[in-house]
């Protein structure tokens, strides 16, 4: 079994991302997060390795905060979806500041918090 140095949950913080040194940015709504990087949904196919820049938005805060990151892995099959698709990618931070990293990991917790409460009522 794969262990994990963060906790990883499902949700759609949004990221802009720009492949470092190219013009043009996309908009992308995570499929899961941890304080160690991202699954995203990437239009475009990318090497392992590639350095993209990254605006990040959580739900709970008013402002993005910026990071880099490298991606570790994709998927070379298409996710075909209604609007074309998308190639499922594994993004490692490695550069998000410490404060920035411990502000994913609150904003991972509260939302574990507020799953397990949800699950109490039902």
């Amino acid at each position: 079994m794969e262990k994990r140095k963060y906790q990883r949950i499902k949700d759609g913080a949004r990221v802009i991302h720009k492949i470092m040194g190219v013009k043009g940015e996309q908009l992308a709504h995570v499929l899961d997060m941890s304080a160690g990087g991202f699954r995203l949904p990437l239009k475009e196919k990318l090497a392992p390795g590639t350095l993209l820049e990254l605006s990040i938005y959580l739900s709970h805060e008013k402002e993005p905060f910026f990071g880099l990151a490298k991606i570790a892995w994709q998927n070379s099959d298409l996710t075909k979806t209604d609007k074309g698709g998308y190639y499922e990618t594994g993004v490692e931070l490695i550069r998000v500041g410490l404060e920035n990293r411990k502000l994913i990991i609150r904003y991972i917790n509260s939302l574990l918090k507020e799953d397990k409460q949800t699950q109490k009522k039902d």
